[in-house]
């Protein structure tokens, strides 16, 4: 996330056209491809950044892994297939998202280390597991999606993590001045942002959300609302 936050702020400088991709549509940890200007591409606005990623040839695999014996296997986190993979020596950059499953997990990577992984991963924890290669084009990917709602006296930033993270205001906006909140991949570090409709609100260290704004306003002039946590 800091590293997107620094690309987007430097974006504008950039004397060619770019695409970001992680594997997979709403990707947290995604690639740059930088593209010359003389290829043709058709752009949809100014910012000359709405190629389609299967037009680029990202050197991104998808790996999925199995549990040798599903009847034996334990409950892993994303912790857990992280420590295993770093533990073969992986830098995490060379890592994308992790996805979890109830029967599978799905990691994307770079080219360079996907057959390391596949020969070289072969327990989580105490885990067996089998790894193989699935095709990234192929690969269709719907987030589970916890919806709520919550009343709240304004939609500024720091009143909506105070709320959907159950915090006291003061630990929101400590949160925000840290640099630990980010609005679709940007870090915001104003605690008087103003949430929009579909908004993806992301907390170091807590989670990931959507954000529905409505115009529903209660009796005592308080907004009510609507979010999607990322489970």
């Amino acid at each position: 996330m800091n590293e997107l936050n620094i690309f987007h702020q430097i974006k504008k400088e950039l004397y060619c056209s770019f695409q970001l991709f992680g594997g997979y549509d709403s990707a947290e940890r995604q690639m740059v491809a930088f593209i010359p200007d003389a290829l043709s591409y058709v752009w949809e606005d100014s910012d000359m950044q709405k190629a389609c990623p299967e037009q680029i040839s990202y050197p991104i695999q998808t790996i999925r892994f199995m549990p040798s014996h599903p009847k034996f296997a334990e409950s892993l986190t994303h912790r857990d297939v992280l420590g295993a993979l770093m533990h073969l020596g992986i830098k995490r950059e060379m890592l994308g998202d992790i996805l979890m499953a109830e029967q599978e997990i799905i990691v994307f990577c770079t080219n360079s280390i996907a057959d390391y992984i596949i020969e070289q991963c072969i327990t989580i924890r105490h885990t067996n597991v089998t790894a193989s290669r699935i095709s990234t084009a192929d690969f269709h990917y719907e987030p589970k999606l916890i919806e709520k709602e919550g009343v709240v006296s304004s939609i500024r930033l720091d009143t909506i993590i105070a709320d959907i993270c159950k915090l006291p205001r003061s630990a929101a906006q400590k949160i925000i001045s840290e640099g630990n909140a980010f609005i679709n991949s940007k870090r915001i570090q104003n605690n008087t942002y103003h949430c929009q409709d579909g908004d993806i609100l992301s907390v170091r260290h807590i989670g990931k959300f959507q954000i529905e704004t409505t115009d529903h306003v209660t009796k005592k002039g308080r907004i009510r609302y609507r979010y999607k946590i990322y489970a």
